[in-house]
């Protein structure tokens, strides 16, 4: 096929070829070309199938619709081979879409949130992901169970642990002074866990792998996270928490720990809040509240909750902002 175009000029010549005569000569000098010029332009148009000679300085003006299919019957055999190929292509590859998608939408199935109600069927659920995990568990709890619970968790966090995997937990401070808290996060740390506690832990949380994460939920219950970036998101606020928790040691009494259980209760007072939900906070029962409560009253030479929050201010123990209010 020629690459370069016919020019006006080729067209007046192909027109003279055909109206007039089919002698170059006179083609010439009635348009007024030179001999060369017309030459050109007779190549052109005899390149394009449009032209044939007929005898010397002669040639013969052809049909337009003829040259044009037989310039272009090898670009129809091409198109006709690459419908060929894409008909083929979409044969050969069809079947498997139906396989890629079922792949994606699988993928997408799995960033969903998958709720719980029921506390035997988290505690199945985690048992069953627990088994998957090869590399790390996050677990922090504001509060502890039962002896029972905490037991059922040992022979899980047990068989964790026996296969090397990395365990860190963080439990709130009020458990150095619940005999079987203590014991309980004495065991951890005794079969490989490290384990440190905390004033407040805003909410319950465990991540496997950080691939999956299980939160408590305001109803009671649980959800199950796989999206990456919530699981992702999950793992900073449990080094944030971890790293402003306090290693266990040996010893079940610390004096700097129970200040800042203290500081947290000062701080909750003066916002108000009431026993049940400072209980709730710190996980501890309320007879433990009113415990520290009256400690407090006797450190700082007071006899109501009043004079309480009112010292504590006076002296600045409540202006360091630890933990923002986001719960009324």
């Amino acid at each position: 096929m020629p690459s370069d175009e016919l020019t006006p000029q080729d067209i007046d010549v192909y027109r003279q070829l055909l109206e007039t005569s089919p002698d170059a000569e006179e083609s010439a000098r009635r348009l007024g070309l030179s001999h060369d010029q017309v030459a050109e332009s007779v190549k052109r148009l005899t390149a394009r199938r449009l032209l044939r000679p007929d005898g010397p300085g002669r040639h013969e003006a052809l049909s337009p619709a003829v040259a044009a299919a037989a310039l272009t019957a090898a670009c129809h055999t091409r198109v006709h081979e690459l419908v060929r190929l894409i008909d083929t292509t979409r044969r050969e590859l069809g079947p498997l879409g139906s396989a890629y998608e079922a792949h994606r939408r699988q993928e997408l199935d799995g960033t969903t949130t998958e709720l719980f109600t029921d506390g035997d069927a988290v505690r199945h659920r985690l048992a069953d992901l627990s088994a998957q995990v090869r590399r790390s568990v996050l677990t922090a709890h504001p509060t502890l169970g039962s002896p029972e619970t905490l037991r059922a968790a040992l022979d899980l966090d047990r068989g964790l642990l026996d296969r090397g995997v990395r365990y860190r937990t963080v439990v709130p401070h009020t458990a150095r002074r619940q005999r079987e808290a203590l014991q309980h996060v004495r065991r951890l740390g005794r079969l490989g866990a490290q384990v440190r506690t905390a004033a407040v832990i805003p909410g319950r949380m465990i991540l496997l792998d950080d691939t999956f994460a299980f939160v408590s939920t305001g109803s009671g219950g649980a959800a199950l996270l796989r999206d990456p970036v919530a699981v992702g998101f999950l793992s900073v606020i449990f080094d944030h928490i971890w790293e402003h928790a306090r290693t266990v040691g040996g010893g079940s009494h610390d004096d700097t720990v129970f200040e800042d259980v203290e500081l947290e209760i000062l701080r909750h007072l003066e916002r108000g809040r009431s026993d049940e939900f400072m209980s709730r906070r710190l996980g501890i029962s309320t007879r433990t509240l009113s415990r520290y409560l009256a400690g407090m009253c006797e450190k700082l030479q007071v006899d109501t909750r009043f004079q309480l929050g009112m010292a504590a201010a006076r002296l600045g123990l409540t202006g360091d902002g630890r933990e923002p209010d986001t719960e009324g």
